[in-house]
């Protein structure tokens, strides 16, 4: 009897430890569940995390490449103003000494001026002098001059030199004698 009686002893036990078994499995399969979630969930964010690592190689890689290219054009530049700076110097000695020339050619254009101004002087002067005598000769001649008077000039000689006529204006041919006679005296 005693394994009579200990049969559903043993049975409740076994029954017990089975469900607690269960029990056990069954927590272990939650936890095992919820750490392959976590893991599943660990290994997307990993993958996640190495996208953006990637995308950041290749954004640093790029960056670097601009940075070289950058540095490339820099000095590429830097050398065209080295040799910009050498053609300006050049071209500012230049400029200098096309400055200097013109500075002289106006002091010379000054000095020009003002002996052109000097000689447009003397000259106004000299024309005023020689106007002036030019209408006192030519008064002279209008006038009528005693030695006209008395020259005896024929319409021939007249036709000879025809320069009489302006020494004495005053001498008209006659008509009637074919004799010439000063103005007036007709």
């Amino acid at each position: 009897m005693e394994k009579r009686s200990s049969l559903p002893l043993i049975l409740c036990l076994t029954i017990v430890l089975i469900m607690a078994l269960l029990g056990y499995i069954h927590i272990k399969r939650q936890s095992v569940n919820k750490l392959a979630k976590e893991i599943e969930s660990v290994e997307t964010a990993l993958r996640e995390s190495n996208l953006g690592l990637e995308n950041y190689y290749l954004e640093l890689q790029k960056t670097e490449l601009d940075i070289d290219n950058a540095g490339k054009n820099i000095k590429e530049l830097t050398d065209e103003i080295g040799k910009l700076t050498s053609a300006n110097e050049v071209m500012n000695k230049e400029v200098t000494a096309c400055k200097d020339s013109v500075a002289g050619l106006n002091n010379d254009v000054a000095a020009v001026e003002k002996e052109k101004s000097d000689i447009n002087g003397n000259f106004l002067g000299e024309k005023t002098k020689w106007s002036e005598e030019m209408n006192r000769l030519k008064q002279q001649i209008q006038e009528h001059s005693p030695v006209c008077a008395h020259a005896k000039i024929s319409s021939q000689d007249l036709e000879k030199d025809p320069t009489l006529k302006d020494l004495c204006p005053q001498i008209q041919k006659t008509a009637v004698n074919d004799a010439v006679l000063p103005l007036g005296k007709v």
